[in-house]
């Protein structure tokens, strides 16, 4: 691995992270790779992961491959509601962060980068532009405002998976939108429980900022040799899906999934290497009407007939 160089140097590359240790090491390296090397920071706080994944945490800070770790225990206050309030750790990462650019990525969402050495370097110097909020991707429905230019297009939405912006930029959306609930310790009212996204309000707060001042994510059109996907698959699922990936197999349907201006649909949401949300649903309901559907209806009802006597029986 490469030591940083030029704009490399002034990012801090940042997660919240649960689980994965089978591949956390992997992707953490293959993020090097997408950036030309080690950036200048690495952060990295846990979510309350087992302590199988804690010491391949603490592994990677000895090797010099993680700066800045936090790591706290399932049942710290600040873990109260599991992944539901996984935005404290997204924001401590991202506050602890001591470089002027920050990339955020999660753990599900894979890079992958042949050529396209002067990337990264183009992407800093768009932030500079009034126009530009964040430099991102990794969208799984049609994302794309308008056009930029050969090779980019504006969205208004900013997604956590990866996402580059300066850190200043960052703070400030979020502290504009969500100031006194995060200056609380998260104690106060969420704000973004108005619209029951709760659990997203960072990225409530991002895309609240690219309304009020008029700016967008810069997204790079993606070709084979460089793309970003979201899996949302984790453990050896994410593995198996990252070995595929790597391959390069079965990619074709899955780039550039975000650069269309058509109407969004959550139930037509593509994650590589797994079905689409729509035809897991259109399974449930074929299985449903399917001839063993009454049967496994009529069996689970028993079970749970029998699970409530076996209750009442020991009360």
């Amino acid at each position: 691995m490469s030591n940083p160089l030029g704009s490399l140097k002034d990012i801090s590359l940042v997660t919240n992270n649960f689980g994965d240790k089978s591949v956390f090491r992997d992707i953490l390296l293959d993020w090097f790779r997408f950036l030309g090397g080690k950036p200048g920071e690495v952060v990295v706080v846990d979510c309350g992961s087992d302590a199988e994944t804690q010491a391949m945490y603490w592994q990677l800070y000895q090797e010099g491959l993680i700066d800045k770790l936090q790591v706290i225990q399932s049942n710290h206050e600040d873990n109260y509601g599991g992944s539901e309030t996984g935005y404290i750790q997204e924001y401590t990462a991202a506050a602890i962060a001591s470089k002027p650019y920050i990339l955020c990525f999660h753990a599900d969402t894979l890079p992958y980068r042949e050529g396209h050495d002067n990337w990264l370097e183009e992407a800093i110097s768009y932030l500079d532009r009034d126009d530009v909020f964040s430099v991102g991707g990794s969208f799984n429905l049609p994302s794309k405002h308008h056009d930029a230019w050969l090779g980019w297009y504006y969205s208004n939405k900013c997604s956590l998976n990866f996402a580059l912006m300066k850190r200043s930029t960052y703070m400030k959306a979020i502290h504009e939108f969500a100031g006194s609930f995060i200056t609380s310790g998260f104690k106060e009212e969420n704000p973004a429980e108005a619209t029951n996204q709760s659990r997203y309000v960072l990225e409530v707060a991002f895309e609240e900022y690219i309304k009020r001042h008029n700016v967008y994510t810069l997204c790079k059109v993606e070709d084979p040799n460089w793309t970003v996907f979201h899996t949302n698959a984790h453990e050896d699922r994410l593995k198996k899906i990252r070995e595929k990936y790597l391959a390069r197999k079965g990619i074709e349907r899955y780039i550039n999934v975000g650069f269309s201006d058509a109407e969004p649909i959550p139930a037509n949401a593509l994650y590589y290497g797994q079905p689409p949300v729509a035809l897991i649903k259109r399974l449930k309901i074929a299985f449903g009407q399917s001839s063993i559907g009454p049967y496994w209806r009529e069996l689970k009802q028993r079970f749970s007939s029998r699970v409530g006597d076996s209750s009442e029986a020991v009360s």
